[in-house]
């Protein structure tokens, strides 16, 4: 029997600025464009400081996020981001501190914008943990049922994990980090889209971070991190659809890979027909993972007959 998950819900007023500056940033979709006006001025900033410098603008605000999502301060966070980014010694000390400037003034518009933004997260966020209270038990063990047919090791989930909230700049997203057993949510008042709603988003965030911990604590083969990371999304829609969640006739794949914001879509022809095949034809899932890699390779090979060489 899969032991109880608890989750703390908190509203992080921090990580919701950096996560609206990263987003403007770097150019991602913003669904608030009050915000992104606000914002553009003071990221540019940083952003040309960063591109006078020949540093990689996409790989400091990527480190920059996950320092603060493990809990670094501001300033830490920054030095490590540029010098993550290709900044020099010599220069850093200086650049950091007008970065952290530019960032420091980036966070205050966002909280002139949100000033109570605390309570409204808090509020926000009432309906989903309500559903995944009521739905979410039930939701992981139907994922573990089909990982491990009932069976899961003893240490294949945290039993206590936190959830940070954070003000909706996307309009739906989120990310994890496996290691500090927390995971972050934008906080939807309702469903993106019904056929996907937004307490699986919760479970698959959830069943990312026990892959993620089981494959680097137990299995080491970091060949089948993508695999895996793809395979979650039928995991979790099929739990769903087991439930009764969603329809069980055509599972949203392609939907829910857009929504939970992977990169490309393109593969999820081939991510469902491996699914259908799996399911009527079950194997161990480390040997169906390594067949779905050599899928993923195979359609990007088609696609890009150039990446033969490459990794995936």
């Amino acid at each position: 029997m899969a032991k109880k998950v608890n989750i703390r819900w908190v509203a992080d007023v921090e990580l919701s600025a950096a996560q609206a500056a990263y987003v403007v940033a770097t150019g991602a979709r913003c669904a608030d464009s009050k915000t992104e006006q606000l914002l553009v001025g003071p990221v540019s900033e940083i952003n040309n400081r960063l591109l006078s410098s020949s540093m990689d603008v996409g790989a400091f605000w990527q480190r920059y996020f996950a320092e603060l999502l493990g809990d670094a301060e501001v300033s830490q966070a920054c030095t490590i981001a540029l010098m993550s980014s290709g900044c020099s010694e010599l220069q850093v000390e200086q650049t950091a501190k007008a970065v952290s400037n530019r960032l420091s003034d980036a966070r205050a518009a966002f909280l002139r914008r949100f000033p109570k933004l605390a309570d409204q997260l808090e509020l926000r966020a009432r309906p989903l943990r309500e559903r995944w209270e009521f739905i979410g038990p039930g939701l992981l063990r139907e994922v573990e049922r089909q990982i491990w047919e009932n069976s899961p090791p003893d240490d294949w989930s945290a039993s206590r994990i936190t959830a940070l909230l954070v003000q909706p700049i996307r309009g739906g997203d989120g990310g994890y980090d496996a290691a500090g057993r927390k995971f972050w949510i934008e906080a939807m008042l309702t469903d993106v889209d019904p056929a996907v709603p937004e307490v699986l988003r919760v479970g698959w965030l959830i069943t990312r971070m026990a892959i993620e911990s089981h494959t680097r604590e137990r299995s080491g083969d970091q060949s089948l991190a993508t695999p895996w990371s793809l395979a979650s999304v039928p995991l979790v829609l099929t739990a769903a659809a087991n439930l009764e969640l969603i329809g069980a006739d055509d599972l949203p794949i392609e939907r829910a890979l857009e929504l939970w914001q992977f990169r490309d879509t393109k593969f999820a022809p081939t991510l469902g027909q491996w699914w259908l095949q799996f399911k009527q034809t079950p194997t161990p899932l480390p040997v169906a993972l390594k067949v779905l890699g050599q899928s993923l390779q195979a359609s990007r090979v088609a696609d890009d007959p150039g990446a033969r060489s490459a990794n995936y």
